[in-house]
């Protein structure tokens, strides 16, 4: 049996044990115990975070007549919510357990269809037949890199000609990550590199990217709709008609590193339905770069156009670039190119010392399942805390936590090589009570943003079980 087969054989025995024993909380970690009501809600909030928020995928269309592909829907908790927004839901897993659980829970929705995949490709669904695929929590617990480039490589086939593809894999570059063996839990790596090889080896535009070097990395793939295909990209010399930070239009001066070490170019002389993320190299300096979005420009930019006299802005396309680590500060030459064509002419951009970033609390949850439950008294009032912004000069010595205005020293400070981020392990004070506190991280002198939790009373809200 090769490596793939062996891969896939794992995935849909271990996908089917998991089903069997818990799949409600294999797929939300929140609770060990969770009413059908309580886990399809949380698959609302992302249903509308992911797909129904993002302008990419909205615009221009009608999701009432279009027909959505989810992979990896497991018993249908995002399902549900999609089958309210979408003329047809087809959802994939590649566990029969979690596919025999969702038809037996979802069987009032007409629309909504279920079927059990090879772990490979999607076979038994017909070519160029779905308008939106999408897919998240997925590809990051695929052991084996082959597979899902097969599972990128079949959903193109499935994809109409003018839909899109919106996926979530692990792009963890950690080296303690990738030296660790892949299982059907943590998974493997997907690089950037892989990821924008996979679109041009599928004949599919990179649209987007998003959360490179963390778990959570996000990528939009689009096929040319039919009346595109064959058409130039470049319809003059580029020129770029304005830049900034692109988080900030306003501001034109771009730090070199941080949440806001990104520059946007808005250009015209390309078809931005037409270009993409693969095609483009922006010239920063002595660093040729590949952007992580090309296309039409975002509401912002559109409105800073606007006031600069653009009336016909869909005729610009917008380019978000992030800026490489090393960069010096100070002035830089910025040009556009398309292909092999001729450069645009270059603009100066100013970058500057970016201040030290702060920590970023991502994530508390109880340290005894890994629950979004937290209480006051018992074994779920230890709590981890997730974050961002710490280095391996991190300790107990120079971390603590903040639980409202309260002091509190963490237990353990480490690397989650998984997911690329710092873990904080402490205790809830004997005295607190229950209800609403904020969460803070403070890093030698940085604090963290606050993150709100819930913290219940120990007697009405802990698993008696555990």
């Amino acid at each position: 049996m090769d490596s793939a087969n062996s891969a896939i054989s794992a995935m849909k025995s271990d996908w089917d044990d998991r089903a069997r024993e818990n799949a409600k909380w294999y797929i939300a970690t929140i609770r060990i115990d969770q009413s059908d009501e309580d886990f399809d809600r949380t698959g609302g909030p992302e249903v509308e975070k992911f797909v129904l928020s993002d302008p990419l995928l909205t615009r221009h269309r009608d999701l009432k007549s279009q027909r959505l592909l989810e992979i990896g829907c497991g018993i249908g908790r995002m399902s549900r919510h999609f089958a309210r927004y979408f003329a047809e839901v087809h959802g994939t897993d590649v566990s029969g357990e979690m596919v025999r659980q969702a038809r037996e829970r979802l069987s009032d929705l007409p629309n909504v269809t279920f079927t059990e995949t090879s772990g490979s490709d999607f076979a038994a669904l017909p070519s160029d037949y779905f308008d939106l695929i999408f897919s998240v929590y997925v590809f990051q617990h695929v052991p084996l890199k082959d597979v899902v480039e097969s599972n990128l490589r079949d959903a193109s086939r499935v994809l109409r000609p003018g839909g899109l593809f919106k996926f979530q894999v692990n792009n963890v570059a950690n080296p303690d990550y990738l030296r660790l063996e892949k299982n059907t839990w943590d998974g493997v790596t997907l690089t950037e590199s892989d990821l924008r090889r996979a679109a041009m080896d599928n004949g599919l535009r990179l649209v987007w990217l998003e959360g490179l070097g963390t778990q959570y990395c996000w990528a939009i793939y689009n096929r040319l709709p039919e009346q595109l295909v064959g058409l130039p990209g470049q319809l003059a010399r580029p020129a770029i008609e304005y830049f900034s930070q692109s988080a900030v239009p306003e501001r034109r001066e771009v730090p070199i590193a941080g949440d806001f070490a990104w520059l946007t170019l808005i250009v015209s002389g390309l078809d931005h339905r037409i270009v993409d993320a693969n095609s483009l190299t922006v010239e920063l300096g002595d660093h040729d770069l590949r952007p992580c979005y090309t296309g039409w420009l975002g509401a912002e930019f559109e409105s800073v156009m606007n006031v600069r006299g653009w009336e016909a802005t869909e005729s610009l396309t917008q380019v978000n670039v992030a800026i490489p680590w090393g960069v010096s500060p100070g002035e830089v030459p910025v040009r556009l190119r398309y292909l092999n064509n001729s450069a645009s002419d270059p603009v100066m951009v100013t970058l500057l010392e970016a201040p030290p970033a702060p920590p970023r609390v991502t994530l508390v949850a109880n340290d005894l399942d890994g629950g979004l439950d937290l209480a006051n008294e018992g074994p779920k009032s230890r709590f981890r805390v997730f974050a961002t912004g710490l280095n391996e000069m991190a300790t107990v010595d120079n971390v603590s936590i903040l639980i409202d205005d309260l002091t509190v020293e963490p237990l353990i400070v480490r690397l989650v090589p998984s997911a690329s981020l710092y873990l904080a392990i402490s205790n809830f004070p004997d005295d607190i009570l229950p209800g609403h506190h904020s969460i803070r991280l403070k890093f030698g002198e940085l604090v963290s943003n606050r993150y709100l939790i819930d913290v219940a009373d120990n007697s009405s809200r802990i698993d008696n079980r555990l």
